[in-house]
Parts: structure tokens; C-alpha cells; sequence
């Protein structure tokens, strides 16, 4: 058994003084420390103690009682989803409950104990998201997600909280607001720059405002997640989703485009889930790329032709990049050039990926196989996904990035409906893809598939083109309603941003 050394205490309750050690040693909760006669380095009460001993030990209570101590056994309110409706409609017309932070398990994730209910269950605060931590040595945290929760655990871990429940997630974790004091759990992440705010849950929230004012701090400030943050960044990609095209163009008049291509995705900008398009051409044989390629690398294995630049490059330059994974050279385009570093970032005209490789690794291009005076144009297309949008949320953007290059990838044959081509934006199209073995209606859309996994929402402001196509529009809507009921993805705790 442990030994724990008690100061004497007194507390005054209802205007009775009792000392903490003395009614801990009568319970038989505590034992006396036996000390030497001549030992002046004992309790004041020292024999008063060791006769609440003596009494608690005839008396067989608590520690010196034969029967097992009685424990109180604690109610998992969260062990399934079903058991956790059955408490949801109870607790929420309770408010401010009292808690105790049993254990952080994330920055917004929470094991509470409810003792007036004698319960235990999963808490998750509502209207944010915070990164995500790993949950084992295989994996990685998200940035700023260890800071999430080494703020909360040293914050509220083991202490009285006060909680409002709203909610109940698709596992049977219970969505509301935590107070410690008189502060919300959520607000001081989202202050801190350790958390964004879910826009959708949060507007159903009475503490929505204060949520949306405290992120425009921690932008303005650059904390956190947002020590990179751009404005002006931001107001591009919500330019993205306006329903008029850019430069005060006027809305095209609606008109059911059917212009339908055999395309591979070659590539799926982790920044805004826009894609890069091959266009296959049908027939036997080699493709033209393939052939153009054949003979631009072995154009560029003659020693021959192995002439480096002569001077820097210039932003917007078309060269021949040595390709850093395989060694091998592809036709590019210079995006940014760092003329200190001798080093520039390339975007690979034919594919749509970019990389920064140093000057050594640049040629210039021939005449032939110029894109503009050679035979063979930029083959990488610049095209967006119609009907949907995606989050401006970092971490659910990279979740359907990844998803997109899972669906896209492996040189996987797609059909391409171009349904509008924005010329004002250097001619993107904004296409509808299908696979050709899957798909047996303009309905059943990989954008809809996106939608359904809940890793991107419906369109919210439609565009021009959009409303040709009713029936589209309509299966979109029905498959983020589908994602929205069983919470995936944005929808994970009821709302998205």
C-alpha cells in the first residue's frame, strides 16, 4: 500500500471544524505513521490519531473491512452509437453540465466523466477542427496538431469543466461547447491559431460569432496554422466559386454542352484540387506524346545536345528540365527563378507537375520541340471539377486531394465532359468526369463520388453552365445530403468550411 503523508487541515462545513486526517483515519481510509516517543517531528494530534485508528480497526471499516470495497461502476454513455442516443435527447436539455476531463485524446476530442450521471463518454467540440495528432508511432501529426493538444491537455486535463451537449457524431461521440470558468474550450484554440472554424456548424451555434471573430484575430495575428495565411490567397479561391467568370465577364446563357473526351489525369494541384488533363487520341499505334517523347529523349541522350543554359532563366521561359525522380528530361515552363540560389521551380508543360531543381539540371528547348514553333503543343490541360466545391480548409482540402489522386491515378482511362470553357481564365475547362466502365448516366458523375465521400460539398453558387443541367445539380445535392447524415469527411462534426 501506498503511504501518503497528509498535512493537518482544518475545514469549516456548516459551521463545524473537522481536521481531513483525523475523518480519513476514522473512515479507514488512512493509516497512522508510528513515530519513537522522544520523536518531535510528529502531529499535533499524533494520539488522537492513533485512537481513530485503533477504533477504525475494531470497527472493520474501510482499509480493515473483510468485504471488497464497494465501486461505483461508471456508465460508457459513448460505447456504441446506439447507447448513445439513448442519453442524447437527456442531456440536452440539461445546460452547463459539470465534468471532469477524464483524457484528451486531440486538440477537440475529448473522455469526460459526468458524476452526477455516473457516466463516461467521448466529447467533441462543435464549430472547429482542430489538426489532426497521431494515434501511433506509424503515423504523423499534422502540423500544429501536438500543439493542439499539448494546449488543451495543460489547459483542462484532469479538471472540472462545464459542458453543453448539441449533438452526437457517427461513432457515438456527443458534439457540443466546453467551459473551463467562464471560457469556451473552442474559442481559446481557435484564438491561439490552433484550431479554424467550421463555417456550416458553426453558424448553427450560439457561439458562432465569437468563433468566427476570434479566427479573424488569429489570422490577423499569423498564428498558428496560419502563420503562412495570405488574404490575398483566399480571395482567389473563393473567386473560384463565383457564379460569373472573372474580369466582369457576363454569365454564359445556359446551354446542355455535350463534348465529351477520352482524358487521363496527370496530375492534381494539392492547393486548390484543380486538375491537369492528357487528351487521349483514339487508334492504334503510340499516342503523339508518346512518340514526340521517344524522340526528345533521345534528342536529349545524345552527349551531342548535353549543352547547358548559357545564361539564367527567366520567369515564363520554356526549357528542357531533367525530371529529378527518373532522371530524365521533359519539356517545362521557369514559374519562379532564384537567381542566389542558382535554382528555379519548373512546371512540366506535359503533365501538369511542378518541382524546383537548380540551374545545372536546365537546357534550352529546340526549335522542334518548342510548344509554340514545334509540332506538338503543351499537352497538360487546366481543368476544374463542374457541380462541386472544396473546402478552404487545409486539412479536409488535403484529404480530397489524396482522394482524387486514388480515383484519378494509375494512368486510369476517364471520360471528360468539357462543359464550359472559361476563355477570360487562359481557356480552363470545367469538366464532369466519368469512367467509361462505371458510369451509365450524366448523373453518375465522379463528381458526385467526391461529393458522397463527403470530400467536397455541392456547388453554392452556381455557375452559368450549371443550370443546364438540373438533374446533375440535383444527384450532387442528394449526395452530400447522403455524406451529411452519415458524417464523412467535411461533415465529420456536422458542418464544413
Amino acid at each position: 500500500m501506498d503511504t501518503f503523508y497528509l498535512l493537518s487541515c482544518l475545514v469549516k462545513a456548516n459551521t463545524v471544524r473537522r481536521n481531513i486526517a483525523l475523518s480519513l483515519v476514522e473512515a479507514g481510509l488512512a493509516s497512522v505513521i508510528r513515530h519513537r516517543r522522544d520523536d518531535e517531528d510528529r502531529s499535533l494530534i499524533y494520539d488522537e490519531l492513533l485512537a481513530a485508528d485503533e477504533k477504525a480497526q475494531a470497527s472493520g471499516v474501510g482499509m480493515y473491512s473483510n468485504k471488497p470495497p464497494a465501486t461505483a461502476k461508471v456508465v460508457e454513455a459513448s460505447e456504441s452509437l446506439q447507447k448513445a442516443k439513448t442519453y442524447l435527447s437527456f442531456l440536452q436539455r440539461q445546460k452547463r453540465i459539470p465534468a471532469v476531463v477524464d483524457y484528451c485524446a486531440a486538440g477537440s476530442r475529448f473522455k469526460v466523466i459526468i458524476p452526477r450521471e455516473n457516466a463516461r463518454l467521448t466529447f467533441v467540440l462543435g464549430g472547429i477542427r482542430t489538426p489532426k495528432t497521431a494515434r501511433n508511432a506509424n503515423e504523423t501529426s499534422e502540423p500544429f496538431g501536438q500543439e493542439a493538444l499539448d494546449f488543451v491537455s495543460k489547459k483542462i486535463m484532469q479538471r472540472d469543466v462545464e459542458i453543453d451537449v448539441e449533438n452526437i457524431d457517427r461513432v457515438g461521440g456527443f458534439i457540443g461547447t466546453m467551459f473551463t470558468g467562464r471560457e469556451n474550450v473552442a474559442k481559446l484554440l481557435v484564438e491561439e491559431g490552433l484550431a479554424s472554424v467550421h463555417a456550416y456548424s458553426a453558424e448553427q451555434s450560439p457561439h458562432g460569432s465569437d468563433l468566427f471573430a476570434a479566427e479573424k484575430r488569429a489570422k490577423e495575428a499569423k498564428k498558428g496554422i496560419w502563420h503562412d495565411y495570405n488574404p490575398s490567397q483566399e480571395a482567389s479561391l473563393e473567386t473560384l466559386s463565383t457564379s460569373t467568370p472573372p474580369n466582369g465577364a457576363s454569365t454564359p446563357s445556359p446551354e446542355k454542352r455535350k463534348d465529351y473526351k477520352d482524358v487521363l489525369v496527370t496530375h492534381v494541384d494539392p492547393e486548390t484540387c484543380a486538375l491537369k488533363l492528357q487528351v487521349l487520341t483514339g487508334g492504334p499505334g503510340p499516342s503523339p506524346l508518346e512518340s514526340f517523347m521517344a524522340e526528345f529523349r533521345s534528342f536529349h541522350g545524345s552527349s551531342a545536345n548535353a549543352i547547358p543554359l548559357q545564361s539564367p532563366p527567366r520567369n515564363g521561359e520554356y526549357v528542357a528540365a531533367n525530371f529529378t525522380e527518373d532522371n530524365t528530361f521533359y519539356r517545362a515552363r521557369v514559374r519562379a527563378v532564384e537567381r542566389e540560389a542558382k535554382a528555379c521551380e519548373v512546371v512540366y508543360i506535359d503533365y501538369g507537375n511542378s518541382e524546383r531543381i537548380p540551374f545545372t539540371r536546365l537546357r534550352a528547348l529546340a526549335p522542334q520541340h518548342h510548344p509554340t514553333t514545334g509540332k506538338l503543343k503543351a499537352q497538360a490541360q487546366d481543368a476544374v471539377f463542374s457541380f462541386i466545391e472544396f473546402s478552404k480548409n487545409k486539412g479536409y482540402l488535403g484529404d480530397a486531394v489524396h482522394f482524387v489522386q486514388d480515383m484519378t491515378g494509375g494512368d486510369r482511362p476517364l471520360v471528360a465532359n468539357v462543359d464550359w470553357v472559361d476563355e477570360k481564365e487562359g481557356g480552363v475547362w470545367y469538366v464532369t468526369l466519368y469512367d467509361p466502365k462505371e458510369s451509365k448516366s450524366a448523373e453518375a458523375s465522379l463528381n458526385a463520388d467526391i461529393v458522397r465521400e463527403g470530400m467536397a460539398m455541392a456547388g453554392r453558387k452556381g455557375r452559368g453552365f450549371e443550370k443546364a443541367w438540373p438533374e446533375v445539380v440535383k444527384t450532387v445535392r442528394e449526395k452530400e445530403d447522403e455524406a451529411k447524415g452519415e458524417r464523412l469527411g467535411m461533415w465529420e462534426y456536422g458542418g464544413e468550411y
